[in-house]
């Protein structure tokens, strides 16, 4: 892959890590209530999600989804659900007179469950699949050999997905004493469940 197509294609995906969507409010929230170290997982699940999706997308699933009215509209409103799911889930957050960080109590919060919410958010949306199905072919020579193309474009991703996400996390972290101080952090969780809403109901209409 010559250099200036790659870094063009970093550009691109920077501009697209900076635009906030499902996974940066999951990261915040999850930055706020879990910490840093926690969130890895967090990034490791929508890594791994992207990274399914490059593949399907690689093996011709975008195509064939584009093409199956039945199969996007399936795939989107069980996308649509899930961020429902996750949006009243947050919405239903009670105040609490000294908040506690959602992991201590019966277990929730585990690295396991972090990277499955994670993954699910990211792989939920079928746009994302005919997305890199139309991304990957703007900067693949099919002169050269295509798989070391698609690893390092694959590789790329991953690198800035994680970094956004560990960034989003972070800096909800260093927000979080003085939410948690204030009382108001139950306040984040009802709006990042509107966001979350917001979001599912953008999903369902577009076309």
């Amino acid at each position: 892959m010559q250099p200036e197509t790659w870094l063009l294609y970093l550009l691109a995906i920077v501009l697209i890590g900076i635009s906030p969507g499902p996974i940066a409010m999951l990261s915040m929230s999850h930055g706020i209530h879990f910490g840093k170290m926690r969130s890895i997982a967090t990034g490791l699940g929508s890594v791994s999600a992207a990274l399914v999706l490059m593949m399907a997308s690689a093996a011709g699933l975008g195509a064939i989804i584009s093409t199956s009215e039945y199969g996007f509209t399936l795939l989107k409103w069980c996308g649509a659900a899930y961020l429902v799911f996750l949006g009243i889930k947050l919405l239903l957050t009670k105040n609490q007179v000294q908040p506690l960080e959602i992991g201590q109590s019966k277990g929730k919060g585990t690295p396991r469950q972090l990277y499955q919410q994670a993954f699910l958010v990211g792989i939920s949306n079928p746009k994302d699949l005919l997305f890199f199905a139309a991304l990957f072919p703007q900067f693949i020579d099919l002169a050269a050999p295509q798989l070391p193309q698609l690893m390092i474009l694959a590789a790329t991703w991953a690198i800035v997905d994680f970094s956004f996400v560990m960034i989003y996390a972070s800096m909800a972290n260093v927000l979080a004493p003085s939410l948690k101080a204030s009382n108001k952090l139950h306040w984040f969780d009802r709006s990042s469940g509107g966001v979350f809403l917001t979001l599912a109901a953008i999903l369902i209409s577009r076309d």
